[in-house]
């Protein structure tokens, strides 16, 4: 805890959020993951970056951008034009153009 101690003090340890500082570099950004990653035991990706959570959260955002595209895009294939351009080819009802109601 020494070294996590002089990190902090240095101000390259997020005391807050038990982490590296984002923006870090060279010799300071390798000892501090080195620490986090000492400190670190879980073992899956998001957890074994210091920031993996809002990297998840990115990553998450981005598949469900990606997954509603290609669902408008199946359903653009697989559904014919006139079931999917009903609303607007639709009979009108004997209403004109004009619209002369009065």
């Amino acid at each position: 805890w020494k070294e996590l101690n002089r990190l902090a003090s240095e101000g390259k340890w997020d005391n807050i959020n038990n982490m590296p500082k984002l923006f870090l570099f060279g010799k300071a950004k390798k000892e501090t993951y080195a620490l986090h990653h000492a400190i670190n035991t879980k073992k899956d990706f998001w957890s074994t970056t210091p920031y993996g959570q809002f990297l998840k959260a990115i990553f998450r955002l981005v598949a469900l951008v990606c997954a509603i595209k290609a669902g408008y895009s199946l359903y653009e294939f697989v559904v014919p034009e006139e079931k999917r351009l009903q609303y607007k080819y639709r009979n009108k009802h004997g209403h004109g153009e004009g619209h002369d109601h009065h």
